[in-house]
């Protein structure tokens, strides 16, 4: 992986995942290029400044576009805005400045929503949580038409998913639905709502609304899940089987000993900052976060996966091995499974492909694009 911030893992992932979601190099260079030499204890509140202060540039500019009327190019100024306040974001711990940040996006995000040529809708999903939110991206098919609900992983949200997947679903004829389930987004920022274990829940939830729509096919319904989606959406998928197919961008199994060992260890490579597991399993310590997170485990969950199944992952994915993405896939009851890993010669070998992401996020469209009838099955 490109370290743009030398000897710093966490804020070089996030660099990286933030160009994975539509982020400018020289853009966000600009702003960050001081932070570079920032010595063994890096600046919380200056990372979080610097960030905001990216997506408050773009905002200004935005706004100078859309009063000139160049309304498409103010979108896409306003949803680069809402990525960088939203990369900002997830390394500030939880409290004001976090709050301001997170609220600078989600009105970025929704200005972007309105400017658009042809506008996602923000739908909202009524569940045992309490309301879902998400966006979701049309299929462009007149007719009722295939839809991929996408799920975060730890710590990013539905605006980022939109950056990270745009319109590939679209452009194959699919739906796409990026919504904030619980644990992360709205309801774990503005709420409260802490992960759960039986992701089958939400999901549950999510299929109903959906099976609701008139523009849905209710019988082509996939899921896909990035980083710790890669747990959420198999465990949603095996017990929920009106899911129709079902990929893992990360192989994830089991992840309460993953954070055991980062723990123990003290890792240095991991995604995101410590603190952040506590506040997603809604636990007061860092102890009693790494007992909950036991039940995060798909041992005796994937023979109950009977969908076509694709797991997608890097070879030097230093937060997931590629054991447990080899785990999850031999684990798996599919008979349509497909472990794709991705190597050194050909890139995207970081977590969640993001060194090179392209690759991955075609294939994965297209594989959904195949089992939900829009392009053709491979031949045999």
């Amino acid at each position: 992986m490109f370290y743009y911030f030398p000897g710093n893992y966490v804020w070089s992932s996030a660099f990286t995942l933030a160009l994975m979601a539509g982020g400018q190099l020289n853009q966000m260079d600009r702003w960050l290029a001081p932070l570079r030499d920032t010595g063994p204890e890096p600046d919380t509140d200056a990372w979080t400044k610097a960030w905001d202060s990216m997506g408050e540039e773009q905002s200004r500019h935005a706004a100078q576009e859309r009063a000139d009327g160049y309304v498409y190019a103010a979108s896409a100024r306003y949803f680069r805005a809402a990525t960088y306040h939203l990369t900002g974001e997830r390394q500030t711990p939880p409290g004001p400045a976090k709050t301001r940040s997170y609220a600078a996006a989600r009105e970025a995000f929704a200005r972007g929503v309105e400017l658009m040529p042809k506008p996602i809708e923000r739908i909202e999903v009524d569940s045992p949580d309490g309301i879902l939110p998400g966006y979701l991206i049309p299929s462009g098919n007149d007719a009722p038409a295939p839809v991929v609900i996408f799920y975060n992983g730890l710590d990013v949200t539905k605006e980022i998913l939109y950056g990270i997947i745009g319109d590939q679903f679209s452009r194959r004829g699919i739906g796409c639905l990026v919504i904030d389930t619980p644990g992360t987004g709205e309801p774990l920022r503005l709420r409260g709502v802490a992960s759960r274990p039986d992701y089958e829940v939400p999901t549950a939830a999510i299929v109903d609304y959906l099976q609701s729509r008139p523009d849905v096919d209710p019988g082509q319904i996939g899921l896909l899940g990035i980083s710790l989606g890669g747990y959420y959406a198999p465990r949603g998928a095996a017990f929920e089987h009106r899911i129709t197919a079902c990929a893992a961008w990360c192989g994830v199994w089991d992840y309460g000993r993953r954070w055991q060992q980062r723990w123990e260890t003290r890792s240095t490579t991991t995604f995101t900052p410590f603190w952040q597991l506590p506040w997603v399993m809604g636990t007061d310590t860092m102890q009693a976060a790494l007992e909950r997170v036991k039940q995060w485990t798909l041992a005796g969950v994937m023979p109950q996966l009977t969908q076509p199944l694709l797991i997608v992952h890097g070879e030097h994915d230093t937060g997931f091995p590629v054991s447990d993405a080899q785990a999850a896939f031999a684990a798996a009851g599919s008979t349509d499974k497909t472990l794709r890993i991705f190597t050194s010669e050909e890139g995207g070998v970081e977590h969640v492909n993001a060194d090179d992401p392209d690759p991955a996020r075609q294939l994965i469209a297209d594989w959904f694009a195949q089992r939900l009838g829009t392009l053709p099955a491979p031949s045999a």
